[in-house]
């Protein structure tokens, strides 16, 4: 077994204790002659118990189709919302300049949700009157 030194750093402990236990592995494989000792063998039970699942049954899980694609995105409104994670306007205000360079038919607009739902009602509202598509930023 190897030695630990007292008000050793974090890697020396786990050092030694690596080291330890592979030498005890090491140890019990080279030296191990000794013979296994025959265990009798184990009683069956008789006893029966009965088990439940706690899970349950989840319910049925009823899909709903994707939107339909865009044919174009000329003259459509696309809604940019910033969820509030860190970093997160800066990957929408880079694609919202992709989109102004390279689309500049399309309208573009930008919100900032925040995190949670807080803001989310009028947003989503706002959006199903005006928006033909959205983008939502989460950051990273």
């Amino acid at each position: 077994m190897s030695d630990i030194k007292k008000g050793a750093s974090r890697r020396e402990f786990v050092q030694g204790i690596t080291t330890g236990a592979m030498g005890m592995a090491a140890a019990g494989y080279l030296g191990g002659t000794k013979q296994a000792v025959a265990q009798p063998a184990p009683q069956a039970c008789t006893e029966k118990i009965t088990v439940l699942n706690p899970l349950g049954k989840p319910p049925d899980i009823r899909l709903k189709p994707q939107a339909q694609r865009l044919d174009t995105l000329d003259g459509k409104t696309i809604y940019f919302v910033n969820d509030g994670f860190p970093g997160s306007d800066n990957v929408l205000h880079e694609m919202m300049a992709w989109f102004r360079a390279n689309y500049p038919k399309t309208t573009i607009e930008y919100r900032y949700k925040g995190m949670g739902d807080a803001g989310a009602p009028p947003l989503w509202e706002e959006m199903s009157q005006k928006a033909d598509a959205m983008i939502l930023g989460v950051g990273h």
